[in-house]
């Protein structure tokens, strides 16, 4: 099979941002997200990837991620674009999500791909706190100091396991990458008038600090970034030509975050750009991409 570029999913969101440049062309209205890997999402091959996996089965997805996953895409690519504080929130792990919201839960990490001056994220707490301390945080609307704000520069990488108390600053473009869920516990939104989640939240969330920015590991060529039971991510920055070859357990992901080069398996070749997801097959067999300022993502689901 060959490559299938996935096509992007425009979101609208209260926080979201006009100016997405130099990935997508600027917009009229706040796009917030910018989806890839959803089921609905459209391909280059004129169906929706949900109709690819029916299509295709393992030899896309993989012999073993096939079974493993019922015929849900596994992982979740979206890039998103701040222009206020996202809400502080809480994502629950895969029993509580599978018992209480039919759903997996949502592990999760973030690539920052630009960051305005003073631009932070939070993650985790500035020292342990117990649930009671926590609900009178928010009934006292302090939540927001007791969280770590971290500042926020490009090409640092957040590992954001589920259960992990979090919030993404204003002025940010990031990857995020994480389990195909959308489960959210809003625990505080700085006043604006959407539904909080509470209860659920102080269920799941654990209550201490967060390690604050990976340090990225030397891996074959490149670095990598995460590696957890869900997805594996590394970053390659192309100094030339750099060539893989497919695995039939396991498809690839190639997120294309700045410049742009050539993508070539079998006799064809495709034009790989900043902004782009594209989707290797499982039975792909060898291909290679060409860059001289190309930086990837590459993700898939580890063994």
């Amino acid at each position: 099979m060959k490559p299938v570029r996935l096509l992007p999913r425009f979101v609208e969101r209260m926080w979201g941002a006009k100016e997405l440049a130099p990935w997508f062309p600027n917009s009229t209205v706040d796009i917030g997200e910018v989806w890839f890997t959803a089921d609905e999402n459209e391909t280059s091959e004129g169906v929706t990837l949900r109709a690819l996996m029916q299509r295709d089965g393992a030899a896309l997805l993989g012999t073993a991620v096939q079974p493993a996953y019922g015929g849900r895409f596994p992982i979740l690519v979206k890039f998103l674009l701040t222009r206020q504080k996202l809400s502080i929130q809480v994502h629950p792990d895969d029993a509580y999500a599978e018992e209480y919201e039919g759903s997996p839960g949502k592990t999760e990490m973030w690539y920052v791909l630009r960051a305005d001056e003073g631009a932070t994220i939070a993650a985790g707490f500035r020292q342990a706190m117990q649930p009671e301390e926590l609900r009178r945080a928010v009934v006292e609307s302090t939540v927001e100091e007791k969280l770590e704000w971290w500042p926020a520069a490009a090409g640092e990488t957040y590992f954001v396991p589920a259960r992990t108390v979090h919030a993404v600053g204003a002025g940010l473009a990031i990857c995020e990458i994480q389990q195909n869920s959308d489960v959210t516990y809003r625990l505080w939104d700085y006043g604006r008038p959407r539904e909080l989640h509470v209860d659920s939240a102080l269920a799941v969330a654990k209550l201490g600090p967060h390690p604050g920015p990976v340090t990225p590991v030397p891996f074959g060529g490149g670095e990598l970034l995460v590696s957890c039971p869900y997805f594996a991510t590394e970053r390659m920055n192309l100094k030339g030509l750099i060539e893989w070859r497919s695995d039939t357990g396991r498809f690839h992901l190639l997120v294309a975050t700045r410049g742009s080069g050539t993508l070539t398996a079998g006799a064809s070749n495709w034009r790989v750009r900043q902004g782009e997801c594209w989707l290797i097959p499982a039975n792909c067999g060898t291909y290679a991409i060409d860059g001289a300022n190309l930086e990837i993502l590459r993700v898939y689901v580890p063994a």
